[in-house]
């Protein structure tokens, strides 16, 4: 049964209905669906949709296409973005989660802001709107937008795979938004540390961005798996007397049969019963009681403009960040990761992951 269908059976004046909410809600459908009559008249170039999320539960979505292919929580005060526009008034960018099991992110990023009324004094944030942005698009403009007309020198902006700079947009979380590598943009989403770590390390000691760890208790892990070098020597298998074989109640368990069978194999091929390496065992699916932990970045302070240089072994790498007005953004510009391979390449991982706990020394 579909909402309206509800309503016509059960009226807000029902015994069964909270008046307030049920009117808060069909108020809400109302004005959105005005909305949508202005957005019919109007749809840029690159915006895959356009929603609104309300304080009463409505989220609305034109078009109606774009609804289907909707991932956000229909719960508005339990979606990312909803929250985010609502704490700060800016415009939030949210790329989708990057999906590790299968390396894949979208092809959009949701950017949204809070509606704000100012009622006899009163600051009142009644809904959230916002655009859902397609990439490539996007990357277009991103690129057009920092490229310098009549430019003859080595680097006149961030041309798309230009061979000397990296371009990136990176989220207040420290998530990847937008590059102007075509490598990059598979990877919307993705945690910065994951793509370049060493970048990421540095804008993380002048202190655009700082961390903090957050350690769960009561996780649930894979087992440590032993060494090959700790498993047992043969298997010890009873073998049967002659008499035991004879022995007709014997025979008929079914237990005998089992272990018959293994006496004539292990007399046709005495090696089949060696005991195997841990690695061609069965894995074991069971889980085990361990530590996790799970690293939060944000930005330090309210500094707009950062810049440094990454020294590595036999090269450097010079980089400024700027912070973008009015947006949780930030803009990084380096000499390209591909210009000095000898910088330490391992992975900062942000998501959680098995732990000893806090060092108790700190």
């Amino acid at each position: 049964m579909d909402f309206n269908e509800y309503i016509d059976r059960k009226t807000p004046n029902n015994p069964l209905c909270n008046v307030d909410l049920v009117n808060r809600l069909l108020l809400d459908a109302g004005i959105t669906s005005d909305l949508v009559k202005q957005w019919r008249d109007q749809m840029p170039n690159g915006v895959l949709a356009r929603f609104v999320a309300t304080d009463g539960g409505i989220t609305r979505i034109y078009p109606k296409s774009a609804g289907l292919d909707w991932t956000e929580d229909p719960e508005t005060y339990e979606s990312s973005f909803y929250k985010r526009s609502l704490d700060n008034d800016i415009y939030i960018f949210t790329p989708t989660p990057y999906q590790e099991d299968t390396n894949m992110t979208e092809d959009s990023v949701l950017v949204s802001r809070a509606v704000n009324l100012d009622i006899d004094g009163v600051r009142l944030k009644p809904a959230v709107v916002g655009v859902k942005l397609d990439i490539s698009t996007w990357m277009t403009n991103f690129i057009n937008a920092t490229l310098k007309m009549n430019c003859k020198d080595e680097i006149c902006g961030c041309q798309r795979n230009d061979e000397h700079v990296d371009c990136v947009i990176l989220d207040d979380g420290g998530f990847l938004v937008m590059a102007n590598r075509d490598e990059y943009i598979g990877q919307i989403g993705q945690f910065f540390g994951m793509i370049d770590p060493i970048l990421m390390v540095n804008l993380v000691n002048m202190s655009l961005f700082t961390l903090n760890k957050t350690y769960d208790y009561q996780s649930v892990c894979d087992p440590k798996r032993e060494s090959k070098g700790s498993a047992a020597g043969l298997r010890s298998v009873y073998v049967p007397t002659i008499a035991d074989i004879l022995n007709v109640g014997w025979l008929a368990s079914a237990a005998a049969w089992s272990i018959l069978q293994q006496l004539l194999v292990s007399i046709a091929f005495p090696n089949f019963l060696h005991a195997a390496d841990t690695d061609d065992e069965i894995p074991d699916m069971s889980k085990e009681s361990c530590i996790t932990e799970q690293t939060q970045y944000f930005y330090d302070n309210e500094e707009k403009s950062f810049r440094g240089t990454l020294d590595c072994e036999n090269c450097s790498r010079m980089f400024h960040a700027e912070k973008l007005w009015k947006t949780n953004l930030v803009f990084v510009i380096a000499d390209a990761k591909l210009t000095c391979m000898s910088c330490d390449h391992k992975p900062l991982i942000q998501a959680e992951q098995p732990s000893e706990g806090p060092d108790p020394c700190e």
